[in-house]
């Protein structure tokens, strides 16, 4: 019989040895949130385009710098339908039956802030935009009743879907005119391919009635971009150049109300650009907007600085220098107001100071396409 030497008689000690645990079990549990958004709550959408079956959202909290949550918005995600009580959202979504294939179901999943918990789906027309996200393509109307979601197949119309009750009203041709700009709690405009506006009216179920459509507003060779921002009475428009044009929805059909330019002679060669263009914080009459140095057809760019304005005397106050680029600006409308910045590609969110513009905090480790940026519809407690 072979004697073992010590060398093999140590590598089979060591090989039937058993594993010491080295980390205790943790027990699995469930948290729960305020039943209300916080004023300093954000949405911020990704829309995973190298995933594009796995779209979802993070709920932030601007002021502790923790994710709160993530939510499931299914192929090529858009934005959110936030309630303005901040207690319940809806999330627009396509699925498939088979994962990558088969029967397509486009449904919104109605979801409580409190536990994030996927709840009441209304069946949608299988039609919805899923390009790009923006926000005119799936607003909730001022008041809260009713979502207007933008169908484009290439035909367009829209679908309304009722807030409160969860459930879907129906969809309406709109014509060939496309996204959702409300204007009240019933009444909206969209924007059509040759510089026109079509206002339409909401009755008491939802049902939508096209109104005259309004003369050709903007130039050809300067037209308005998709990215508008409701100031809570008007919609500001952009253009290429620099120009904002200010749109007057009180009458039957819409019109320009002014026209005035963010640049100055001084500022040649600056233009606004980005995704999401500009934000408005409606208690301090404050007008952010993503700018960029470029030339013609640039106005997809990122921005590299923030011009801020006051709209109603129609100049600039503050430039804030911002240390990359960004495709998408949002505020808070407290009254400490927070400025939030998004660039894909990057994995952190920016949060500065709405005043002072200053840098508060990053918040890191997110998805690497973030787009859409949703604060929270509650302005205080």
């Amino acid at each position: 019989m072979k004697t073992l030497t010590a060398f093999t008689a140590l590598c089979l000690a060591t090989v039937a040895a058993p594993a010491t645990a080295q980390l205790q079990p943790e027990e699995l549990t469930q948290e729960t949130l305020a039943e209300v958004m916080q004023p300093h709550w954000v949405w911020v959408n990704d829309v995973s385009f190298d995933r594009m079956l796995d779209g979802r959202a993070y709920l932030l909290d601007a002021d502790s710098g923790q994710m709160l949550g993530m939510i499931s918005g299914g192929y090529g995600h858009g934005s959110l339908l936030l309630a303005e009580d901040g207690k319940t959202f809806g999330v627009p979504s396509i699925h498939l039956s088979r994962g990558v294939r088969g029967e397509r179901t486009d449904v919104v999943t109605f979801y409580k802030t409190a536990d994030l918990k996927a709840g009441t789906e209304a069946i949608i027309p299988p039609k919805r935009f899923s390009g790009m996200p923006f926000i005119s393509s799936a607003p909730v109307m001022p008041g809260g009743r009713f979502a207007v979601l933008y169908n484009f197949t290439p035909e367009q119309s829209v679908t309304v879907v009722d807030m409160q009750a969860q459930k879907t009203v129906g969809e309406f041709v709109t014509s060939g005119c496309g996204l959702v700009f409300p204007t009240g709690p019933s009444k909206f405009f969209l924007i059509c391919g040759d510089g026109a506006l079509q206002p339409a009216t909401l009755d008491a179920e939802g049902k939508v009635t096209l109104g005259k459509t309004s003369k050709k507003l903007f130039a050809d060779d300067d037209p308005v971009t998709e990215k508008g921002v409701w100031t809570g009475k008007q919609w500001l428009f952009f253009t290429p150049s620099g120009k904002v044009h200010v749109i007057d929805h009180a009458k039957d059909v819409p019109s320009l109300a002014k026209t005035w330019s963010l640049i100055t002679a001084a500022d040649a060669g600056w233009r606004p650009g980005a995704l999401q263009t500009a934000a408005y914080h409606r208690a301090t009459g404050r007008l952010y907007v993503l700018m960029h140095e470029g030339g013609p057809n640039t106005h997809k760019d990122p921005g590299t600085e923030i011009w801020v304005y006051d709209a109603a005397k129609q100049t600039r106050i503050q430039r804030i220098p911002l240390d990359g680029m960004a495709l998408s600006v949002a505020v808070s409308q407290d009254a400490k107001p927070l400025l939030y910045t998004a660039m894909p590609g990057e994995t952190d969110f920016k949060v500065r100071d709405a005043i002072t513009g200053a840098l508060i905090r990053k918040i890191e480790g997110l998805g690497d396409f973030m787009t859409v940026i949703q604060p929270s519809p509650v302005t205080g407690q």
